[in-house]
């Protein structure tokens, strides 16, 4: 009886890891969606200034694209 206790401790350590890796993992990917979003806003309403004429700058490239 000892030893299914043991497993079960070391089964509930091994899943507390694995689920606090997960949620660390988690967090990143909900803060890539955010920045993405953000990024969708931003590119959206530079197309719609864009086409309403109202862009005062011209299109300026970024040096990372290709």
């Amino acid at each position: 009886m000892a030893d299914v206790l043991v497993w079960v401790m070391e089964r509930r350590v091994v899943l507390a890891d694995r689920a606090e890796r997960l949620r660390k993992e988690l967090a990143e990917i909900d803060a890539e969606v955010a920045r993405l979003e953000a990024a969708e806003v931003v590119i959206g309403q530079f197309i719609e200034a864009e086409r309403s004429g109202q862009v005062d700058d011209p299109v300026v490239v970024p040096s990372w694209s290709g």
